[in-house]
């Protein structure tokens, strides 16, 4: 066993997570901090100099299980010395160090591996945490995101006639957008993260142009920014371009606004039509979907896998234990090759077996490297779900979203030390199994408010709050904005109007006005 590690740091970070054990364990996680806490230091004018080590840990931390699995295909496709174990042991009691004996990854400078292990010291590269095996789990089987549309997306995508430089700007975009099919995220942002991951400059021009293309695909409308871009795409998607949906198209260009508000003389006189031909214009608008993707009823796009990739489990003594489940496949370095490696080194080769050893030492540095990626996504994983469940532990308990505490990205990023972009990239693609369910890690993150008794509770709360008072209302007479604060004070929470109003865009229900005329 390796020894236990004693410094203040690892004391103070073992009271957030009592899993990390030894020195090995410390290592791992320290090294994962600096890498992360290396790129908070680099400027937006700098994002460019990142190292490829660099983007590979970020690639690999962001990637779901799918695309995992795939960088693991790819890599024993083009690596000899790195195999798939048939039988994998967990290496949960790894053996002592020793001088000898010990694995050693030089600077990126050249380097390779000396002293690497033999043949019997070659185990199967896992991480020392614990997991749990997907077999065991009741979870894994049929589960289904019925509302996952992007991977038809991607799909449509690559009938399109794109380069691959325009393919991956498009599949950027697709994965950026909002489980309704809004793209959300400015533009400017968009760039940025692109730049970032994929170190390519994008311009304006070109991102709208692969916008375009991903609003081209089906269902209409979606990748659109505002409810406006939604119904203009959906009547411009029309064959048959008759004066009423002209006239369709310049209202919700316009006069959306006085739509919603009914103001039926403006729309007239601004655009000089009679008002036969504005109602029959409107009558289109209301048949348009303001949701490109149907999030509520769940019926488009059904077979997107889901695979949680962590286990919540609790223990004998209440508390909560997080846990890898065991579902990639297990690798290691190739024992034949090592020693073919080996015997190469031995005999002092020249010429062409100098350069057969030099080639299989770089691909054995690209193997450690490779593993070591596969930990440190591991470990990142880890923590940032363990400060969750320590944020969380009532909702944990329960299983019921109303118990969430308030929570951001920032109160996670303050427990496990990383930057708030790297708990959106850990978060945004991952799933864990609970007593109660798979759960999404981005739906557990909630901004909170405080109520008249002082207790602090979520928006998710407050909007479901919203949602319960709209679907019980006189759908003749929607109660409006005012009426909805009134009902909501009675139950101790205090919001504004206009927050009423926020939280109903959110939720993508219309004013009260458009309710009644929908």
């Amino acid at each position: 066993m390796y020894p236990k590690c004693h410094s203040p740091n690892c004391k103070y970070f073992s009271t957030i997570f009592p899993e990390l054990r030894s020195l090995n364990d410390w290592y791992i996680f320290f090294r994962l901090l600096v890498m992360i806490r290396q790129n908070q230091q680099i400027g937006q004018k700098q994002l460019l100099k990142l190292s490829p080590q660099q983007i590979q840990l970020l690639n690999f931390i962001q990637c779901n299980p799918l695309e995992l699995e795939q960088k693991i295909r790819d890599e024993l496709e083009d690596n000899p010395i790195l195999e798939a174990s048939a039988s994998a042991v967990e290496l949960k009691n790894p053996p002592e160090s020793n001088p000898e004996n010990d694995t050693r990854i030089e600077d990126e400078r050249g380097g390779y591996l000396e002293g690497y292990q033999q043949d019997d010291h070659t185990p199967d590269y896992h991480s020392v945490v614990e997991r749990k095996s997907a077999e065991e789990s009741p979870f894994l089987t049929n589960l289904v995101e019925q509302n996952d549309f992007r991977e038809q997306l991607r799909q449509q995508l690559t009938a399109q006639v794109l380069s691959e430089r325009e393919l991956l700007v498009a599949n950027y975009i697709v994965d950026s957008l909002d489980d309704d099919g809004y793209l959300r995220i400015p533009s400017e942002d968009l760039a940025d993260n692109l730049s970032f991951l994929h170190q390519i400059l994008v311009s304006d021009d070109e991102l709208q142009a692969q916008l375009e293309t991903v609003q081209s695909l089906e269902p209409t409308g979606v990748g659109a920014r505002d409810l406006r871009e939604c119904l203009l795409l959906q009547i411009e998607a029309k064959s048959n371009h008759t004066p009423h949906i002209q006239h369709a198209w310049r209202i919700v260009n316009a006069h959306l606004n006085d739509v919603a508000a009914r103001n039926y003389p403006t729309i007239v006189a601004a655009l000089g039509i009679t008002s036969a031909e504005v109602k029959d214009a409107i009558e289109l608008i209301t048949k348009l979907n303001p949701k490109p993707i149907d999030t509520d009823e769940r019926l488009l796009y059904k077979n997107q896998n889901i695979i949680p990739e962590l286990i919540v489990e609790k223990t004998e003594d209440d508390t909560f234990k997080v846990a890898l489940l065991n579902s990639n496949m297990e690798l290691r370095l190739s024992p034949g090759m090592m020693a073919k490696l080996d015997q190469l080194r031995a005999s002092k080769p020249a010429g062409p077996q100098q350069t057969t050893v030099q080639y299989m030492k770089s691909k054995l540095n690209s193997a450690v490297w490779f593993l070591d990626m596969i930990r440190l996504r591991e470990n990142s994983m880890l923590l940032t779900m363990q400060a969750i469940v320590n944020l969380q532990p009532e909702y944990f308990e329960s299983g019921d979203p109303k118990r969430m505490r308030p929570m951001g990205l920032k109160d996670v990023a303050e427990q496990t030390g990383f930057d708030v972009s790297t708990i959106s990239r850990v978060t945004s693609s991952k799933y864990a199994q609970t007593d109660f369910g798979v759960v999404h890690l981005k739906s557990l993150f909630n901004q909170g408010m405080a109520k008249a008794d002082g207790n602090l509770v979520t928006n998710k709360e407050i909007m479901d709050c919203i949602e319960t008072i709209i679907a019980g209302e006189d759908k003749l007479h929607p109660i409006s904005d005012q009426e909805i604060v009134e009902k909501l004070a009675e139950q101790g929470y205090i919001l504004a109007r206009r927050t009423i109003a926020k939280y109903r865009e959110i939720l993508h229900i219309p004013s009260a006005k458009m309710r009644k005329l929908v």
